[in-house]
């Protein structure tokens, strides 16, 4: 007898078991079959909602023609004629050398002080010329003219052994005395004479020998003001240099009551 129920206990065991076994086996099979990679059911019942972008600020200045409020943006980079942003200080780089002789192109006007002050003898206008170029310019010879009508043109010239790194720069100016020229920094070359740039447009020429590196012609312009430098803003392109819209008025100050960035990025004025 006690053989008979333990062999009764033993089926219903089997048979339960083979029950549960079945119930698992349904369930599994009406479950919905996943690709790879799926996320699961989580992200299926909670879906992601894409933000619109905010549009860019924009600015409707139009350049040295137009209002004289032209800050550049505090948008933190640049990526303009100088290939972006300058890299973090790593030491001093060995000197590369432009292979060849100075060409058109390889000096460029950047920035100019028109008019330091109101009234005639001005010893305090200035031109700034960069390196527009990746390597190292010996720009000994280089001279930078403007023409005087019938009297002989106003010229100044590099006679030192000077050389300019990847776009560099160096001022000309009325006055190498930073007495007369209002504190100009950096390297600085003298035309040694008042009132160089008329006020009412002149033509500026950077040559060596008989050959043209640059040449700008600039207009009269009608918002000019006395001891504020007209610009090419840092974010712009090469190509973009002959239209005026494209100048600015600057904001930065580089000696009380003058504004401008001698011998410095123009990068406190933005692209238009």
């Amino acid at each position: 007898m006690a053989v008979t129920t333990r062999s009764w206990r033993s089926v219903i065991v089997v048979l339960t078991s083979a029950s549960l076994v079945a119930c698992a086996l349904g369930e599994t099979a009406t479950k919905k079959k996943k690709a790879p990679g799926d996320p699961g059911d989580f992200f299926e019942e909670i879906p992601m909602v894409e933000q619109p972008l905010e549009p860019d600020e924009v600015n409707d200045n139009s350049g040295a023609f137009g209002a004289s409020e032209r800050p550049a943006s505090d948008s933190g980079g640049s990526s303009g004629r100088d290939g972006g942003g300058r890299p973090i200080d790593a030491g001093p780089a060995p000197k590369v050398y432009c292979g060849s002789s100075l060409a058109p192109g390889d000096l460029a006007i950047v920035e100019m002080m028109i008019s330091s002050r109101a009234g005639a003898n001005d010893p305090g206008e200035w031109v700034e010329i960069q390196n527009t170029r990746e390597c190292w310019l010996k720009v000994q010879g280089v001279s930078v003219e403007s023409p005087r009508g019938t009297a002989a043109s106003n010229v100044a010239t590099v006679t030192d052994d000077f050389e300019l790194e990847p776009h560099g720069t160096f001022i000309v100016a009325g006055s190498a005395d930073p007495a007369k020229n209002n504190g100009l920094p950096g390297k600085v070359v003298s035309w040694d004479a008042t009132d160089v740039l008329k006020n009412d447009g002149d033509t500026i020429t950077v040559k060596i020998g008989k050959i043209q590196l640059d040449s700008v012609t600039y207009p009269a312009f009608n918002n000019l003001t006395p001891g504020r430098t007209l610009s090419f803003p840092l974010d712009c392109a090469w190509s973009d240099r002959a239209s005026w819209a494209r100048w600015s008025l600057t904001f930065s100050e580089f000696s009380p009551g003058f504004k401008g960035t001698p011998n410095a990025d123009n990068d406190d004025v933005a692209c238009f």
